[in-house]
């Protein structure tokens, strides 16, 4: 079973991904099905922090901390599945993009 090492970068979860997704089958999976699971765990986090700060609360289920912890996994693990699947580094994409924010002037 593959392990996430300590303190990864972010081609290291990217890596991890790739190889968990093999081995649970979830490489099966088109990049329209990722992203379909990808929003719907977005709908969840965003459910998890209008709850959190109690912005229309259900009282069925309260939202703590851990809960919004999850869905933030959930929903980076779903980026990383989606952007192995287009081959994106995403460490080398964000500096790319980093590096032209920092030229753009912000108001």
């Amino acid at each position: 079973m593959t392990e996430l090492k300590e303190n990864p970068t972010l081609i290291d979860l990217q890596n991890y991904i790739k190889k968990i997704c093999k081995e649970r089958a979830w490489d099966k999976n088109n990049y329209l099905e990722i992203f379909l699971l990808f929003s719907e765990e977005i709908g969840e986090l965003a459910k998890a922090m209008r709850n959190r700060e109690k912005l229309y609360t259900e009282e069925a289920k309260k939202y703590k901390k851990y809960e919004l912890e999850e869905e933030f996994a959930d929903v980076l693990s779903y980026l990383l599945d989606l952007a192995n699947y287009f081959e994106i580094d995403l460490e080398k994409a964000f500096r790319k993009k980093d590096k032209i924010n920092s030229k753009r002037t912000w108001k």
